[in-house]
This record gives C-alpha cells, sequence and structure tokens, in this order.
C-alpha cells in the first residue's frame, strides 16, 4: 500500500457588508435645526423606552404608519423607528481549522468533515464561499484530480466536498473546490445559528503518486446588511 498523508488547512474570516442607502441633503420630512438632524422620523402615537424585567429590556412604539421591510435589486430598507435602530451582529464559527485524511488506499473514499455556524441579524441573511490557494498537491508538483462528475469514487483520483444542513449549497453533489470564490452555505435572512457540514473527500488510485499532499482553503462568511 502507498503511504499517503493529505492535510488541508481551513482559513477563516468573516466580512459584514452594511448596505448604505443615499440620503438626501433636504426632505420636507427631515426634522433639523443648527443643533442636530433626525434621520429616522417616524409617525405613531405612543411608546415606550423603558419596559424592563429580570430578564429582558424592550423598546417599543404604538400605532407606526408605513413601517417594515422594503426592497428592489439594488436595495433594501427597514423603515419605522424601531426598525432603523438595530445594531448590526454577525457570528461566524467553524468547529476545526485542520482536515486529516490520514493515509489512503485505492479501495476507499476517504472523509472529514467541518461545521461551519452562523448567526446575523442581517436583514438579507449571509453568505459563505470557499476557495483553495492551489490544487491539493505535494511539494514535488504532484497532484490530485478534482471530482468532475459529481461523486469521489474509490479507486478513481478524486478530490472535492459536500454540504449538509439547509443553508448548504452543494449538498447534492460532491464539486471540486477551485481558487475563485464559490458558494458553500447561503439563508436569505436573520437566522440563528445556521449551521452547515463541509465533508471533504479524497479518493486515489493505483497509478497516484505517493506523497504528502497539502493545501490552503479559506472560507469568507459575508453579512447581507
Amino acid at each position: 500500500m502507498k503511504s499517503f498523508f493529505i492535510k488541508v488547512i481551513i482559513i477563516t474570516s468573516v466580512f459584514i457588508s452594511l448596505l448604505a442607502l443615499w440620503r438626501p441633503a433636504v426632505s420636507l420630512a427631515l426634522m433639523n435645526s443648527e443643533s442636530y438632524i433626525n434621520w429616522m422620523d417616524s409617525l405613531n402615537f405612543g411608546g415606550e423606552e423603558t419596559s424592563t424585567s429580570t430578564n429582558y429590556k424592550f423598546k417599543d412604539t404604538l400605532g407606526e404608519i408605513g413601517t417594515g421591510r422594503i426592497s428592489s435589486t439594488n436595495y433594501a430598507g427597514l423603515i419605522g423607528f424601531r426598525q432603523s435602530e438595530a445594531d448590526p451582529k454577525m457570528t461566524f464559527a467553524i468547529s476545526d481549522t485542520l482536515i486529516n485524511f490520514g493515509t489512503l488506499s485505492p479501495s476507499a473514499v476517504s472523509s472529514d468533515s467541518i461545521t461551519i455556524t452562523t448567526t446575523t441579524n442581517a436583514v438579507d441573511g449571509y453568505v459563505t464561499t470557499i476557495e483553495e490557494t492551489e490544487n491539493l498537491k505535494t511539494s514535488g508538483g504532484a497532484d490530485i484530480n478534482d471530482v468532475s462528475d459529481g461523486s469521489v469514487t474509490a479507486g478513481s483520483e478524486e478530490y472535492g466536498i459536500r454540504t449538509s444542513g439547509s443553508a448548504g449549497q452543494m449538498n447534492g453533489a460532491d464539486t471540486a473546490i477551485i481558487t475563485s470564490s464559490q458558494t458553500v452555505a447561503s439563508y436569505g435572512s436573520w437566522i440563528n445559528g445556521s449551521a452547515v457540514t463541509i465533508t471533504f473527500k479524497a479518493a486515489i488510485s493505483t497509478t497516484t503518486a505517493a506523497g504528502v499532499y497539502t493545501h490552503n482553503v479559506t472560507l469568507i462568511s459575508t453579512g447581507r446588511f
């Protein structure tokens, strides 16, 4: 049996993209003076700033007019006093940063997995992408072929990933990792604890060169505020 050790190092980062709506210099609805400008006018007949108990703090308005979420191809907006108040928040966690296939054999597919978990209050959710620095290869330049038929198969030289979880975007087939960004997870609204498992798979043939195969993979998660 040929000796293989395959290592994939996962590099992670989080980017928060804020959608800024253009604000006009003059507006009939704009409250301002020499000392202030109020960008969050609202029409209502009451509300409470200090509702609290042991377990919560709550701010509310009564009778707000024309509130809610509006959007088009190029923008998204939250209308109303409380709609405009939430601070953008996002967390992204990864269960491990090292994939280790150990010793590979032509008779079996080797796999290892990580779980990525995202929480955000972004109105349009989030998107997580994956990309590689280069093919999975040895220091001498031998590489393992990217999977191209949707399934990493024992006895064939192939390498790829598959996702699982409701937000996974590669759930239906084993997919090659490439040097440009591909969406690996996505959700279209605010979400608490969106978990996606990414399973890495590798297989070799009897003619695959022996050696230690490595490469770096980057995961980038972006909030769509």
